[in-house]
């Protein structure tokens, strides 16, 4: 069977980081403020600005044969799944104060980057459960489906 392969822009992380960045610039050129900016801390800030982005720019869903991965950006944040442990999966809508990243949820854990459609997993050895958002729920829940069949 085919792998498949889902990729959600992070278009919220975007918007704040470049207007965090722009806004950052504004002030360090223009020397504003009692304490101004000094290089050093202009360029941290825009480091780990740029760290965040690249950490978090999107969340790609990818299903093998075997295993289920969720990876943010360009992948040092991610879980993988055996889709053996899987018991159950079901589409769901996220209410809106879960939000977006990764998340703590009542019954488990939330991975997120935009939007409220999701899929929930149940597992078979844990009673904890796993979101993970996307754009097309059914299209996601049934491509993990003929893979547990």
């Amino acid at each position: 069977m085919k792998d498949y392969q889902e990729f959600q822009f992070g278009w919220i992380i975007f918007v704040f980081v470049i207007a965090e960045q722009m806004l950052i610039t504004y002030f360090y050129l223009h020397v504003i403020g009692d304490r101004p900016l000094q290089t050093n801390g202009f360029l941290v800030i825009n480091l780990l600005s740029m760290l965040t982005y690249l950490l978090f720019y999107g969340l790609t869903t990818k299903i093998t044969a075997d295993s289920l991965k969720v990876s943010f950006g360009i992948g040092l944040v991610s879980k993988r799944i055996q889709l053996n442990r899987i018991s159950t999966v079901e589409t769901v809508k996220n209410p809106w104060y879960d939000g977006w990243g990764i998340r703590f949820i009542p019954k488990g854990m939330l991975y997120n980057i935009s939007g409220w459609q999701a899929i929930e997993l149940k597992f078979s050895d844990t009673d904890k459960v796993l979101r993970i958002g996307t754009s097309n729920a059914m299209k996601l829940k049934n491509e993990i489906e003929k893979r547990l069949t």
